[in-house]
């Protein structure tokens, strides 16, 4: 089978430029590429069917920086972005490659906290600026409960319907301010937490969003809401809010607040007791791993979001999420500026929007008398 990649060089504007014709990222393009047998560097396949030491894939960004020798982990953590990146002029398209790598593998990890993976059922690529979408009309009474059909009667109804609604994508972004000669002259692990600080913060913004549709709906289908029997949470509410949740067909996995109700949450004797739940309590006092709740991972909601002195937890089934439209034919990095050393910002910028098909993505719990 030929190959379209043979050398380092192919792998250059012009190609990225097909990939935005295509409506695909620069690295979707790639690793497509490497699956179809199309990539091979230096006499190396580059497949996409590489794993690392724990068996996890290893995606095709990573396996062309190895085959060009650049280890951003290992040996040239403390050598210059200039000197890993810039050296070699054919290296030089690699940099943005990296940045937008590395950036969505730093926040494919944010332990006990929201990821945007706990809140979006399903991600479609969106070249126009807008999506229309449809929607599941449900309620939680027996009329739409599949039954027992007698001859000639009406069959229960669940309704898909095209609802008018409208995902909207809009682009969001943050920036990274320094000179070209502050970034380059940084070490790669240096630059590397300058990314991490912005990478988490612009999750953080995405997290925001995705939950004020949650809790909010977008017209007529905000989260259902159960309260609670006093000040302080019982196991009692928790049931009351998964059965809620189960009205509507859900299964919750994720249970998320602020800090207050998450502290309200775990000052539950069920949760806080090393008598009653020893294993989960040496976990969380050892590891700093959250202790289940009835089949329901607890997460913490960033700061300044919906959550936010809402008096509320809000139980989510991933299955049932929001449905994020992007634009992936948008560059997450400007290339051209980081190729051509015209660096005045690291600016990472993304065209999204969300929507919420199923009323039954999230349910809240409000704590009475608080």
């Amino acid at each position: 089978m030929s190959k379209y990649v043979t050398k380092i060089s192919d792998i250059n504007l012009d190609l990225k430029g097909q990939a935005k014709a295509e409506g695909l990222s620069f690295e979707d393009k790639l690793t497509r590429m490497a699956e179809a047998g199309h990539l091979e560097l230096g006499g190396r396949e580059i497949s996409g069917q590489e794993k690392d030491a724990q068996g996890h894939a290893v995606p095709v960004w990573k396996e062309i920086l190895s085959a060009q020798g650049i280890e951003t982990r290992g040996r040239h953590q403390a050598a210059t972005v200039n000197d890993v990146f810039f050296t070699d002029p054919d290296n030089k398209i690699l940099f943005p490659l990296y940045i937008e790598g590395r950036f969505r593998e730093i926040n494919n990890y944010r332990p006990n906290q929201l990821r945007i993976t706990d809140l979006v059922a399903d991600m479609v690529p969106v070249t126009t600026g807008a999506m229309g979408m449809d929607t599941l009309t449900d309620s939680d009474d027996a009329e739409t409960d599949p039954a027992r059909i007698a001859e000639g009667a009406e069959f229960p109804v669940l309704v898909i319907k095209s609802a008018g609604k409208t995902i909207i994508l809009l682009k969001r972004g943050g920036r990274l301010e320094a000179t070209y000669e502050a970034i380059a002259g940084a070490s790669v692990s240096t630059f590397n937490r300058w990314l991490t600080r912005l990478a988490r913060r612009t999750e953080t913004t995405k997290i925001r969003a995705a939950l004020a549709m949650l809790k909010n709906g977008d017209g007529g289908n905000a989260a259902p809401n159960v309260a609670s029997a006093g000040a302080a949470y019982t196991i009692g509410d928790i049931v009351k809010l998964i059965q809620r949740a189960g009205d509507f067909g859900a299964e919750p996995m994720i249970l998320t607040g602020d800090t207050t109700e998450m502290g309200a949450l775990f000052a539950l004797d069920f949760l806080s007791s090393p008598a009653n739940n020893g294993m989960q309590s040496e976990n969380l006092r050892e590891n700093g791993t959250l202790p289940r709740l009835l089949g329901m991972m607890p997460k913490f909601a960033p700061t300044r979001s919906v959550m936010d002195g809402s008096k509320q937890l809000m139980a989510i089934d991933p299955a049932l999420g929001l449905t994020m439209a992007y634009n992936p034919a948008m560059d997450l990095v400007e290339y051209d500026a980081v190729i051509e050393r015209q660096i005045k910002a690291v600016q990472i910028s993304e065209q999204y929007g969300f929507g919420k098909p199923d009323i039954a993505a999230a349910v809240t719990l409000t704590r009475t008398g608080a």
